[in-house]
């Protein structure tokens, strides 16, 4: 496949199904959640990304003659003029061609700003210095609720 069989477009209500799948099997054994019993992770995180969901951009790269072929996505948002990146999943056969690449340059995510990420996975290891981003998962919590018990 090339970029030029590749559109990006935005999230529909019809690929929630697949993001919501593909995240949470994707995300279940990060370093974040590897330790948690699957009960906990699936109905928490499942409410993580319901949230993020409602309050982000979501675009999904899909093919040009066929938008319901799905290659991935992307969620991001911006939190006090500092790009935000939640995730982003390729399908495991569309990987290494470019795909998330073309998925951040369709967001206008400029490598040259610092940008934050707010899930961190094994693959975020090896990416986070090259794109320019920091792991803040804090963004993901009300620290208001904190301030006002403390």
């Amino acid at each position: 496949m090339n970029q030029s069989n590749c559109r990006i477009r935005k999230a529909i209500d019809d690929d929630l199904p697949f993001i919501f799948n593909s995240w949470l099997k994707s995300y279940r054994f990060s370093h974040f959640g590897e330790k948690i019993t699957n009960t906990i992770y699936f109905e928490d995180q499942h409410k993580v990304i319901d949230k993020i969901l409602k309050t982000s951009e979501v675009y999904v790269a899909c093919n040009i003659e066929d938008p319901s072929q799905l290659y991935g996505y992307i969620a991001v948002g911006e939190e006090e003029g500092v790009f935000v990146l939640h995730f982003i999943y390729v399908k495991h056969t569309f990987r290494n061609m470019g795909i998330g690449k073309t998925l951040l340059d369709a967001v206008g995510h400029d490598s040259s700003n610092a940008s934050v990420y707010t899930h961190h996975t094994k693959v975020a290891d090896k990416l986070s210095s090259k794109y320019n981003f920091v792991f803040h998962p804090y963004l993901l919590f009300d620290l208001e609720t904190f301030n006002e018990s403390s």
